[in-house]
């Protein structure tokens, strides 16, 4: 199984951290991510006095292969675990590999699991599952001429 460069690390209110299969020295035992997308969205609503523009947050979405991590996230979902904490952290890979975008999610949820087999000769098992959250917060590490990470840019923000 190929090493990812993504990783998630889930805390449950009832289930603790779940623990998936990395073997990373810096990230053991998180779930290896194989993609991930999140985004918000603003409606632009018209009135006598102008324009007002809401944000909303979207949803978490992850996908990753079927681990150790499977049956405890189903459970979290299942059971509605309020998972406390959920950090994503994406890394760039190199002689001195720079964790330079980290998503910190608190307060959600689990709202879906989905599993599925991808590809015809040798079927791999893949999940999505989607987290909602009251709160998220996004650090991006720029990285400097001598591979070392500057300046940490945050933003931070939680939903209405």
């Amino acid at each position: 199984m190929p090493k990812s460069d993504m990783f998630l690390k889930v805390e449950g209110a009832r289930s603790g951290t779940i623990k998936g299969e990395s073997q990373d020295e810096a990230r053991k035992d998180e779930i290896d991510v194989l993609g991930w997308s999140w985004g918000m969205q603003a409606r632009t609503e018209m009135g006598g006095a102008g324009t007002t523009t809401k944000a909303s947050l979207r949803e978490m979405l992850v996908s990753k292969r079927v681990d150790s991590a499977s049956t405890p996230l189903m459970s979290a979902m299942r059971n509605n675990d309020l998972i406390t904490k959920a950090t994503l952290t994406v890394r760039k890979a190199g002689k001195a590999p720079l964790d330079y975008y980290t998503v910190t999610m608190e307060n959600g949820r689990i709202t879906s699991f989905d599993v599925e087999s991808v590809g015809e000769e040798q079927p791999v098992l893949i999940e999505r599952l989607s987290l909602s959250f009251q709160k998220i917060s996004i650090e991006y590490v720029p990285q400097g001429e001598d591979g070392m990470g500057k300046g940490a840019m945050l933003f931070e923000t939680e939903t209405l």
